[in-house]
């Protein structure tokens, strides 16, 4: 009976875990200045997985696969109508530049950037990946010298006002 005990107590123990190693569908998004070209860099960190499932329905291919370049700059292009920044005293839109997009592990990355400088109020709309995934998570974080901000966009989120 002992034996029977001690298994189901390893049992009990390893659940948590197996549930914690599930992957919630969430979108890493960073914006930071770089020093040397002082633009803006805006980076999007996307699951590999998550990107196809999206662009596959999003496209109506079954198949879509980002190990082409074509696939990952349709995705870039996909990524740029869903991501925004407005600044809020001026009621403008920030002009973003699509930079590109590389796999990274089981990542694939999406870069823009903008020559702007960010103003202190901004309306942040982060689309990427929810007309697909309905758990997606979006989440922004601005680095400004030492301070973070962030945002986190998720269900019927829609635009967000960071100050």
């Amino acid at each position: 009976m002992k034996r029977h005990h001690l298994l189901a107590v390893l049992l009990a123990l390893a659940l948590p875990l197996a549930a914690a190693a599930h992957r919630v569908p969430e979108c890493l998004t960073t914006m930071r200045v770089n020093p040397s070209t002082e633009n803006v860099e805006i980076v999007h960190r996307l699951h590999v997985h998550d990107a196809e499932v999206t662009m596959a329905s999003v496209l109506g291919e079954p198949q879509f696969s980002l190990q082409t370049i074509e696939a990952q700059a349709r995705l870039a292009l996909y990524v740029e109508e869903r991501f925004g920044i407005i600044d809020v005293a001026s009621g403008k839109p920030v002009a973003l530049t699509l930079v590109g997009a590389k796999l990274e592990g089981d990542n694939v990355l999406v870069f823009q950037e903008t020559s702007a400088t960010l103003p202190r109020q901004l309306s942040i709309r982060h689309d990427v990946l929810r007309d697909a995934i309905a758990a997606q998570v979006n989440r922004v974080n601005v680095f400004s010298g030492e301070a973070l901000r962030s945002l986190l966009f998720q269900d019927e989120d829609a635009w967000k006002e960071l100050e």
